[in-house]
């Protein structure tokens, strides 16, 4: 990386946004050169998301569409099987980046050569754009990367990591236990079992948007949250042991 600048691929899953996905689009694009591409897989929405998409009328934009609802993790899970970028962003189809934020996490990645994964704060916004308080860390507490801290609560927010490549084949496919919106805990903690390094960036990259039809906005019931920890714990302790007896093989 020390060479020249990676291609980036920037990762999104699309459903019921065409309230906002242009505006979000626009301003990813805006700071993407002209290798770079953005990967938009459509959870087969029923508004009009796709016809927002294209009218941006820009190549390095790629749509791919789904014939039937899938979920999140699997619509992300499939746009990350397209990319073919070196450095790779996610994105949710409702926030907007600041300007500075691909400048800033390629510029982490370039001077720490041993980082596979960066994490950046977010300011928080309300449905209209205006400001919601503190930063989404000052809210939730501060970043941890362990495998435990955050299997007692996830600190890994999709929209706001990037990883290099070389992770992908590491974290895909998604376990079953992942859910419809944890494949970011998944993308985390598999990077520490793999023994990648995490840099959190204390800055605010990402104007995150928080409303009531995003996937996020619905609290689970505690049995729910008590049922889904469940699987990701068997998910996260099969892989570990997994990763571990492959290393003795490998010795």
């Amino acid at each position: 990386m020390t060479n020249e600048r990676p291609k980036i691929s920037v990762c999104m899953a699309a459903y019921q946004g065409e309230r906002y996905i242009a505006a979000q689009l626009r301003s990813i694009l805006s700071q993407l050169s002209e290798n770079d591409e953005v990967i938009v897989v459509d959870d087969h929405s029923t508004d009009r998301t796709c016809e927002e998409v294209g009218s941006l009328g820009d190549t390095r934009v790629h749509l791919v569409e789904h014939r039937t609802n899938q979920g999140v993790a699997h619509t992300f899970q499939e746009a990350l099987s397209h990319a073919t970028g070196g450095v790779i962003f996610l994105s949710d189809q409702d926030d907007l980046w600041m300007p500075g934020k691909v400048a800033t996490v390629l510029q982490a990645f370039e001077r720490n050569l041993d980082v596979t994964l960066v994490v950046t704060d977010a300011a928080l916004i309300d449905e209209a754009g205006n400001r919601l308080g503190v930063s989404y860390y000052a809210s939730r507490g501060k970043f941890r990367s362990g495998v435990l801290s955050n299997l007692i609560r996830c600190k890994f927010l999709g929209c706001l990591m990037a990883f290099r490549s070389e992770l992908v084949p590491k974290i895909l496919p998604f376990p079953p236990g992942c859910g419809d919106v944890l494949h970011d805990f998944w993308i985390g903690v598999v990077n520490s079992i793999k023994s990648g390094n995490t840099l959190y960036i204390d800055k605010q990259l990402v104007w995150y948007r928080r409303h009531s039809g995003s996937v996020t906005a619905g609290q689970l019931t505690r049995m729910r949250q008590l049922e889904t920890r469940w699987r990701l714990l068997n998910a996260v302790l099969g892989y570990w042991i997994k990763d571990r007896l492959g290393r003795r093989v490998g010795a």
